[in-house]
């Protein structure tokens, strides 16, 4: 198999969207790539030309150092606005060279950011009194709240009694500036957790004129500058809100002693395939191994603590669900533990794709390795493990030494001749388990050529070990070969040789010494062993 069709079969075993990119040109795609980006040859010529450059030099990167980058995603833009779209890149290493990228178009998640912001926790619309008359699903399935709960809300129940009067002015500001920004610091509470006021800045912008609005669009983000730690905001405002219903994330908001509250439709969506019911019974179909690990990291956060990610699985009987897990602590105003989110992320996908990649790569270098016919080592492998062996030899000792075991079938070539390769392929086939089986465990068996083959043995101990292990093998050629009805007699002739210093500096002298130590004994008389 040549080296780029079997590095692009690899992309076809993926089960995502899956480019190969050597340099600046896409070698190869699978279709589901294809889908997402068209035909190869049209893929980066569709990319603007400042997400190419930057896309292209961090492929470059990649394959000068060859280390994986510490930010392996690069998003892009495909197509003319309105209707281009966001495509994310992540870049990995291709067993044949050059990079292997995960394709996924993001199109969505990208103008939902946009929309409401990077760290958003939700919009809706109210009347001129503030009285809420509207709410995205998806912002109410991200904290677990039916829409009728919003709808008919006044905003100054959820507002804080000290900021109505600011809310008021913020009121007044939009109503008289309609259609500009308005924006205002405050602090807001959910409808089913009361206790807990949230820094929040309000953006209002009055539409009384626009039917689908009638009134305020009201946008709210975490205040990250308000004073509360940094991290502990950002990662607060995600697990409030699912910004897209295609999102791999889903958040479960607990109380103290880990019950469930509130848990975003995201959720349910990752475990939909062990049942209906994932949200409510998360914890009992985490795997044995990583109910610790989860139980662990929500003790800590109930004592205020911010513990790494880990990945874990949710199953049910042969299906599993791979997930990163976060599980972050809140606090409240008085900088009290109050709660906790635990987010998760859907890496099944992604799970499977390394697997293929590692499975693909082991198969990649068994074939580098390898005979294809006989599956023993080749002659690549046979040099590898020939130097390191004779490196450990003890010259000085004599305790122990490498050897090379040098076979040559006889009659071999009468049977190709007269019958054909394919029954040829099977005297092979045959000739390698005779001599698999009559050698050392550690021993290393390689098909040299045609139908030579040379074993490699570490612990030779004596030129009577060495002999005996050679009977064994014109034993293991004392009976005839049968192929398809057919009675072959197939002899053997072996040669073999000892290690000595000099090998060192040219270890094929010493699979010459045994080579021609192989030809003299044919010389003399076929089948000398039996």
């Amino acid at each position: 198999m040549e080296q780029s069709e079997s590095g692009a079969d690899l992309l076809h075993w993926l089960p995502t969207a899956a480019i190969w990119i050597q340099g600046e040109t896409v070698v190869a795609a699978n279709s589901h790539a294809v889908a997402v980006l068209g035909t190869t040859d049209q893929m980066l010529e569709r990319i603007h030309t400042q997400d190419l450059r930057v896309l292209l030099s961090r492929v470059a990167g990649f394959e000068q150092s060859g280390d994986q980058p510490s930010d392996p995603e690069v998003l892009v833009r495909v197509g003319q606005a309105p209707l281009g779209r966001y495509i994310e890149f992540r870049l990995g290493a291709h067993p044949s060279g050059g990079v292997l990228a995960m394709v996924r178009d993001v199109s969505e998640r990208e103008r939902l950011d946009a929309a409401i912001a990077e760290f958003a926790t939700g919009v809706f619309t109210t009347d001129g009194d503030l009285e809420v008359t509207w709410i995205p699903k998806r912002v109410s399935a991200s904290v677990g709240l039916p829409r009728e709960r919003f709808v008919g809300t006044s905003t100054f129940d959820l507002v804080h009694p000290d900021d109505h009067v600011a809310t008021h002015e913020l009121l007044d500001r939009a109503k008289s500036m309609s259609g500009v920004r308005c924006s205002r610091r405050l602090r807001v509470r959910l409808l089913d957790q009361p206790e807990v006021w949230w820094p929040v800045v309000v953006h209002a912008i009055w539409r009384g004129d626009d039917p689908a609005i009638g009134g305020l669009l009201i946008r709210f983000d975490m205040d990250v500058a308000g004073g509360a730690d940094l991290r502990e905001a950002e990662h607060t405002a995600q697990a409030l809100v699912t910004l897209s219903p295609t999102s791999t994330t889903g958040s479960l908001h607990l109380d103290l002693a880990g019950t469930l509250l509130q848990r975003s439709t995201r959720v349910r969506e990752i475990l939909r395939s062990l049942g209906d019911d994932g949200d409510q019974k998360w914890q009992e179909w985490l795997r044995p191994e990583d109910k610790e690990v989860v139980n662990e990291r929500i003790a800590g956060a109930a004592l205020g603590s911010l513990m790494p990610p880990a990945e874990v699985g949710f199953q049910l009987g042969d299906t599993v669900v791979w997930a990163r897990l976060d599980v972050m602590p809140y606090r409240d105003s008085e900088g009290h533990v109050v709660g906790m989110f635990v987010n998760i992320a859907d890496h099944t996908d992604e799970r499977e794709a390394r697997n293929q990649l590692a499975a693909a790569r082991e198969e990649l270098w068994h074939l580098a390795n390898h005979d294809a016919l006989t599956g023993l080592a080749n002659r690549y492998q046979l040099a590898k493990r020939l130097l390191a062996a004779l490196s450990n030899d003890d010259f000085a000792g004599s305790v122990r030494k490498t050897a090379i075991i040098v076979c040559d079938l006889d009659r071999f070539k009468e049977v190709n001749d007269r019958h054909g390769h394919r029954v040829g392929d099977e005297v092979l086939v045959e000739a390698t388990r005779r001599i698999s089986s009559a050698v050392d465990p550690g021993d290393l068996v390689c098909r040299f050529g045609g139908d030579e083959f040379v074993v490699l043995s570490e612990n030779v101990r004596s030129n009577k070990d060495l002999e005996s292990r050679v009977q064994r093998l014109y034993q293991r050629f004392d009976s005839v070969f049968v192929v398809d009805g057919l009675t072959f007699d197939i002899g053997i002739s072996i040669g073999s040789a000892v290690s000595e210093p000099t090998d060192l500096q040219d270890p094929g002298q010493l699979i010459l010494r045994a080579d021609r130590e192989m030809y003299a004994a044919k010389a003399l008389g076929k089948d000398l062993g039996r």
